[in-house]
């Protein structure tokens, strides 16, 4: 597309980072030079854990990161290219899309970095949230009963005011009924979500934005957080997969075109300085 900027640069502040035809390492290195110029700042709270008192979770900082980069063709090429955990990051994704609603899964247990804390955010054996349940909102069987205006357990249904809920299965036929659409959004961040009533951990991903112009599928991927040394390289690598996995069902002719990322907070915690600071090599 010829609107689509084609050079590598962060501005005067360090929040706009542009890459095309290039290493995702290179990115990543370019963006964690940046952010560990910043000076650092505890917020108080960590995934809704008080953590005012640790210097450790002192965060090094960048809002409103917007990246651009070009998608790579293929399983082998995204990981040749962006060099995620694995085997997790592979399997954790087929989990996502393997169609139900599972919580907690296989993978969360076999996450790289747990650090023994793997059942840290568990409640009752279960997380208040993952991608599964995300991805696949209309699988309910996996969801608790809930008793009815008249007493009786009905599988707690998933629906908005007017309209059933949709899942990943349907924005891809919505795809394929219509290739231009504008339409074509994923949201992770439900309504449950907002304000966090309950005191509850909320995703990272705030949503997909699925769009296909001049014979490629782009990917506009939002988040309101992301940490750089524990998830972003794996967070990049699932957000292509999926781009390959809604590609490979709607017209596996399509090419892959840019996975735009808009990130609010970009950082990094002070206690992985050692860690970020890897990055750099």
């Amino acid at each position: 597309m010829n609107n689509i900027l084609s050079w590598s640069d962060l501005d005067d502040n360090g929040h706009l980072f542009v890459a095309n035809d290039q290493h995702f390492i290179d990115l990543r290195r370019a963006l964690a030079k940046r952010l560990l110029q910043t000076e650092p700042v505890n917020h108080g709270k960590w995934q809704q854990l008080d953590v005012s008192q640790s210097d450790a979770h002192k965060t090094y900082e960048l809002l409103n990161v917007a990246i651009w980069y070009q998608m790579p063709f293929g399983q082998k090429a995204a990981v040749d290219f962006i060099e995620p955990d694995l085997p997790w990051a592979e399997r954790h994704f087929q989990e996502r899309v393997g169609g139900q609603a599972i919580n907690p899964g296989v993978e969360h247990a076999n996450w790289p970095y747990h650090a023994n804390g793997a059942k840290l955010h568990l409640k009752n054996g279960k997380y208040d949230h993952n991608y599964m349940e995300r991805f696949w909102p209309k699988d309910i069987s996996m969801h608790p009963v809930l008793p009815n205006l008249f007493g009786y357990n009905v599988p707690a249904q998933w629906n908005g005011y007017r309209f059933p809920t949709g899942d990943l299965n349907d924005v891809v036929e919505q795809l394929r009924s219509d290739i231009g659409t504008r339409q074509a959004y994923l949201p992770i961040f439900f309504p449950e979500d907002t304000g966090a009533t309950k005191g509850q951990r909320v995703p990272c991903t705030l949503g997909y934005h699925f769009i296909v112009r001049e014979g490629k599928l782009h990917v506009q991927y939002n988040m309101r957080s992301c940490e750089i040394y524990r998830h972003f390289t794996n967070d990049v690598y699932m957000a292509v997969r999926l781009a390959e996995w809604v590609r490979d069902r709607v017209n596996p002719e399509l090419d892959l075109g840019q996975l735009t990322m808009n990130i609010v907070s970009f950082h990094g915690f002070v206690g992985d300085t050692n860690e970020i600071e890897r990055f750099l090599d």
